[in-house]
């Protein structure tokens, strides 16, 4: 995932992921914030930190990823 670019069918994870994460009311799909969340997931046990975890989670979930790690900063 690092060494290349996402390919189509992640691609399509991203947005769908934006489409369906249930982000708070005020706050608008952030391409980038998919991209970080989808880079971790296929990592695994990734640690991400972030000044929105909310954001983050939100995201997580909507990519039904696991043993990924959401820190405050």
């Amino acid at each position: 995932m690092c060494a290349t670019g996402p390919d189509i069918t992640e691609w399509q994870r991203i947005g769908s992921a934006l489409g369906s994460a249930e982000l708070h009311l005020k706050k608008r799909p952030d391409a980038v914030d998919a991209l970080v969340a989808l880079t971790a997931a296929r990592h695994g046990s990734a640690v991400i930190f972030t000044s929105a975890p909310a954001d983050l989670v939100a995201y997580l979930k909507a990519l039904d990823a696991q043993d990924v790690h959401v820190v405050r900063i």
